[in-house]
């Protein structure tokens, strides 16, 4: 399994982990999780502290346009089509789809449902976080996004630290 398929199919991951192992594997990913983020559950909402130096810096390289800034502020509370978040983001076509799908590749916005448009069906796309909070203070750069829970679970690799929140 790559590591890409086992990022994304963390659960297939875990149990091939489980059963070819002898590693604690609520431990291990434990472990691995911590390096990266921070989670902290309130008012059915999760807080994500990312504290690993090179994913803030890939956050900050991301958000640093301003027709990205655009792109992501549309998809904030609401999930549209590309044509949608063109149109509402006021970004040209040429670099909204090159943005946009940088954005989906780096898992910032992500396919949320299939719809049909003109017979043909397309996905609707939401950011992961519903707001996204920058503090720099002197010698260091936090960011924290909240996530609501249904967009959570929809992670396979988040359902995990779900569990060892509760």
């Amino acid at each position: 399994m790559s590591i890409k398929l086992s990022i994304e199919h963390f659960h297939k991951f875990s149990s091939v982990l489980k059963k070819k192992s002898s590693i604690d594997t609520k431990k291990l990913e434990n472990d691995c999780i911590s390096k990266v983020i921070k989670v902290k559950k309130k008012d059915g909402k999760f807080l994500v502290t990312i504290i690993h130096p090179s994913l803030t810096d890939l956050i900050l390289k991301l958000f640093g346009g301003s027709e990205t800034r655009r792109i992501i502020s549309a998809l904030f509370e609401n999930e549209y089509t590309i044509p949608q978040i063109l149109k509402e983001s006021k970004v040209p076509k040429t670099s909204g789809y090159r943005k946009i799908e940088n954005l989906i590749l780096h898992g910032l916005v992500i396919k949320f449902e299939r719809v049909l448009s003109k017979s043909k069906k397309i996905f609707k796309l939401q950011c992961v976080f519903e707001e996204i909070k920058l503090e720099i203070k002197k010698g260091k750069i936090e960011i924290v996004g909240v996530v609501n829970e249904k967009m959570f679970e929809k992670s396979t690799s988040m359902k995990s630290i779900i569990e060892l929140l509760e």
